[in-house]
């Protein structure tokens, strides 16, 4: 598998909560600078996902209030989760093209994002990416303190791609090596 996240399909088929920890895992391999933040993947479904974040000094800015960064890293990352979970990596990326954060109320302690899509939803993006090159959505995800209030969100625009790859044998490789 090119992504390491690639091998989540084959281990949720034997243990869910096994592959949650292997996604984390993974993410700390593709994304290193989300090592020090603690994210964990608390669920992971066909319409959902939660991601939690402990309150760490790493994740703070002044006064122990939860950075704006990193309270923007945890929604993105909670829904490149699921998308990534859904896409077939070897044939397809995924590309973050807009973070904004919309702060509620002063952050501090345990976080946890989740980010909700109707399965409906989540296979017309999925429908486009495969009768075109590119499709494009947007993920709402929302991030609550340890006492179930809202105190963030994060709005993500993505774009996802084919992967382009060349086929062997065709007509262009073959006139090409004819030149040489």
């Amino acid at each position: 598998a090119r992504h390491p996240r690639s091998v989540g399909a084959l281990i949720e088929s034997k243990n869910s909560w096994l592959n949650r920890k292997f996604l984390g895992a993974a993410s700390n391999l593709v994304e290193p600078f989300l090592v020090g933040m603690g994210l964990s993947i608390a669920a992971l479904t066909e319409d959902s996902v939660e991601v939690t974040m402990p309150g760490f000094i790493r994740n703070q800015g002044e006064a122990g209030v939860l950075h704006n960064s990193a309270l923007s890293a945890l929604g993105e990352f909670a829904a490149r989760i699921f998308w990534e979970h859904h896409l077939d990596l070897g044939r397809s990326e995924l590309l973050a093209t807009s973070v904004s954060l919309r702060l509620m109320t002063r952050a501090s302690g345990p976080m946890r994002a989740v980010f909700r899509l109707p399965v409906s939803e989540r296979e017309a993006v999925l429908l486009e990416l495969r009768s075109a090159t590119f499709a494009e959505a947007e993920s709402l995800v929302a991030i609550y303190d340890s006492a179930g209030k809202l105190v963030a969100e994060v709005e993500i625009e993505w774009r996802f791609s084919k992967r382009l790859s060349l086929a062997a044998g065709t007509s262009s490789e073959k006139e090409y090596s004819d030149e040489s």
